[in-house]
């Protein structure tokens, strides 16, 4: 199986995903429901500012000539009596006038109040009349003919689509006074208009605040989440997993959902409301301009589920890519010094182009569709938009629709289609985060397998260390069995070494006794109890490993000793480094134990580092210690030092030692001979090599060969 071949995904439905995404933001619900309310402010600042120019052109700039209703000043009453028609009142010559909206022109066609008038004012060669009487319709659409009077001061006339109308001129100071409603109304409105922006940046800039805070800290949650159950995960799951592939999944793809929780839910919300919002203005202005300013959406219905389609498959196979990408570097960027050894910097290079070439085109795939996506959004607003001039400037032309009202419709068409074409954005986010969740959610339902038993099972203290194998079978991968029915016994305090050939199973053991993998058949017990009875913290901090391939962190001496345990003291750190014969190393360095080690300890060598995991194993007093092949990168003259060292320290502990070298081991008290995943033989040093067997054979093969070595000269 190849490990980079990554499954393109779970089968999960995006409504599970969301829910289970859902999941982290419940704790936070009420910050967004802040949000939410927030968004709902914004948009309604945002809807104001169409309607109130709307306001603006069709009560103010185009006032003047709306019909009114006038009383005498003098008639009791008479302003409580206008006020119930109209806010914009004035009064002149001793009369009060007052504006009435088109919902009262309507009702009062037929007749209005005893007292009061009908008058309305018209401009017509360039003068300003006011007639007695409404005209049908507006002023523009009809032919206006105003007549001179036949005598000096008398009055004039006006013919407007054949009725004549009583009319009277007038004068600047006369005009001023109908215009001063106007001049008010531009001061109330402008002030409305600069609170509408004002408040609405406000609102954004707090909302936008709340929205990183909480998104930071569900991205927070979800990364300490995965790292806590990555840790959790047992040895199996890490062979299938390269390392670049998980790390994809800690950053990138936790990154992706914080787009999703700071930016993408909320904006959408604040986006359907908009939508929702203009749709019931522009049909509360006009229904006819509404329908013909919707006319596109069936054609951007059609464009969007395209769109969807392909801009999904676009991101899942980009982020596959990219895991692959990231898993090939750090593979080979560990691996840089056989790179370079091996002379295989081109053909590396190759490789990464190809996978580059991929990534490269998975992207150009989704640049392509929102370069069409978007400017198609575009052309269908502005089309939009384009039919509304052509039937609503006729509406205006006939008197139908007021010029205020097809101003407003633009900036709301574009208030429309504005949340729209950012849908490409917001739909890309939306994918890359689903792409990024799926593959979270996958592995936080990939379970460990290895976990603690429902009723686990303490160990009595003290440990004593008897390890027992009863007819283990094991194997990596199903039916190809690595341990064939192993059984032997450990007792306490014994030293245990396993010998054999490379893939006899040596390792494998020692392995199970950690319980990075669990056997298929069989068991094996401590103190005889099953291991997998016994919780795991406990099992393992009863054992301490020195492997052959030590690993290091980044940080000091002491730290990679003590491991972050604090109940290591600086004392039993240097106490360890002794009993190993590392101090005099350490007495050399400018800063003793608190020498930085750089990246796995790439300044030290082989050597020194196995010494260092010596330190670790005995600073943690284990009852059972483990080497697995842990003295091979040391020289002769500290492997002996070390030896010295494990006697002291192996006293009263159960030891256990993998080792290719024979001379290692002859002071075992037993060693066992493993060949193809069976014990094929079990005694002292002497006792196997009296029986002259696989033993024997081994030794043999190693004592000429070192025959050989000390001849050449």
């Amino acid at each position: 199986m190849n490990i980079h071949q990554e499954k393109e995904h779970t089968g999960l439905k995006d409504t599970q995903l969301l829910r289970r995404m859902t999941e982290y933001a419940l704790p936070y619900w009420k910050s967004i429901l802040v949000c939410l309310a927030l968004a709902f402010l914004i948009v309604l600042a945002e809807l104001a500012r169409p309607y109130l120019l709307k306001i603006a052109i069709d009560d103010h700039i185009n006032g003047l000539s709306k019909p009114m209703l006038t009383v005498s000043a003098s008639e009791p009453g008479a302003r409580d009596r206008l006020k119930a028609y109209g806010k914009d009142m004035m009064e002149s010559g001793g009369e009060l006038y007052v504006r009435l909206k088109a919902s009262e022109v309507s009702k009062l066609e037929g007749a209005v109040p005893s007292g009061m008038s009908k008058v309305q004012i018209v401009e017509t060669g360039g003068k300003h009349v006011l007639i007695r009487g409404w005209l049908p319709g507006e002023a523009d659409s009809l032919d206006l003919t105003l007549s001179e009077p036949q005598t000096k001061g008398g009055l004039l006339t006006l013919a407007a689509g054949g009725v004549q109308y009583g009319a009277q001129e007038l004068d600047s100071a006369t005009l001023q006074d109908f215009r001063s409603p106007d001049y008010r109304g531009f001061l109330t409105i402008g002030l409305l208009f600069l609170a509408a922006v004002a408040g609405g940046s406000l609102l954004t800039y707090w909302q936008n605040n709340l929205l990183q805070y909480t998104g930071q800290h569900i991205i927070f949650n979800i990364r300490q989440q995965l790292f806590a159950h990555l840790s959790k995960m047992s040895m199996s799951f890490f062979d299938r997993n390269p390392v670049g592939r998980l790390v994809v999944r800690v950053t990138q793809d936790t990154e992706s959902l914080n787009q999703l929780y700071s930016q993408v839910i909320v904006n959408l919300v604040k986006d359907v409301i908009m939508i929702l919002g203009v749709f019931v203005i522009m049909l509360q202005l006009s229904v006819k301009l509404s329908l013909i300013a919707f006319a596109v959406l069936p054609v951007l219905a059609v464009i969007t589920v395209w769109y969807r389609t392909l801009i999904r498959d676009a991101q899942r196979r980009s982020r596959i890519i990219l895991s692959r990408l990231n898993s090939f570097l750090a593979e080979n960027l560990s691996g840089i010094r056989i790179t370079q050894m091996f002379i295989r910097e081109d053909r590396q290079r190759e490789q990464f182009d190809h996978l580059n070439g991929d990534y490269y085109k998975a992207g150009m795939t989704g640049t392509v569709v929102n370069s069409i996506f978007q400017p198609a959004i575009g052309f269908l607003g502005n089309l939009s938009i384009a039919l509304l001039l052509w039937y609503g400037g006729a509406k205006v032309l006939d008197g139908a629709v007021t010029f205020g009202v097809v101003y407003a419709f633009t900036h709301y068409i574009r208030q429309f289609f504005q949340p729209l074409q950012s849908l490409a954005e917001k739909y890309n986010q939306i994918q890359t985060a689903m792409v990024g969740a799926d593959r979270i959610v996958d592995m936080l339902n990939e379970k460990p397998g290895i976990t603690d038993h429902p009723e686990p099972v303490r160990l009595q203290e003290p440990v004593q260390g008897e390890i027992r194998f009863e007819n283990v079978w094991f194997a990596y991968n199903a039916e190809e069995w690595v341990l064939k029915d192993v059984s032997f016994t450990i007792r306490p305090g014994q030293t245990v070494a396993f010998v054999g050939a490379t893939g006899a199973g040596k390792s494998s053991i020692i392995q199970l006794i950690n319980r990075f993998y669990d056997v298929q058949k069989g068991r094996i017990t401590l103190d005889g109890t099953d291991i997998r009875l016994i919780p795991l913290d406990k099992l393992r901090r009863t054992i301490s490993v020195v492997q052959q391939d030590v690993f290091l962190f980044t940080g000091d001496i002491a730290h990679n000793i003590r491991l972050n345990n604090a109940s290591i003291t600086d004392r039993q750190v240097e106490e360890a480094a002794r009993m190993v014969h590392l101090d005099d190393w350490m007495k050399k360095l400018p800063d003793g134990y608190r020498t930085m080690l750089g990246e796995r300890g790439v300044t030290l060598s082989l050597g020194e580092r196995q010494l260092l995991s010596f330190a670790r194993a005995v600073a943690f007093r284990p009852q059972i210690l483990i080497l697995d092949e842990a003295t091979s990168n040391i020289d002769t003259e500290t492997e002996l030092a070390v030896q010295d060292a494990l006697y002291a320290i192996s006293k009263g502990r159960t030891t256990l030692i993998v080792a290719h070298r024979l001379s290692t081991i002859q002071h075992a008290d037993q060693i066992i001979v493993m060949h193809k995943g069976k014990v094929r033989e079990s005694g002292s040093h002497f006792q196997l090599l009296a029986k002259r067997g696989y033993y024997y054979k081994l030794y043999e093969l190693q004592y000429k060969e070192r025959e050989r070595e000390q001849l050449v000269p």
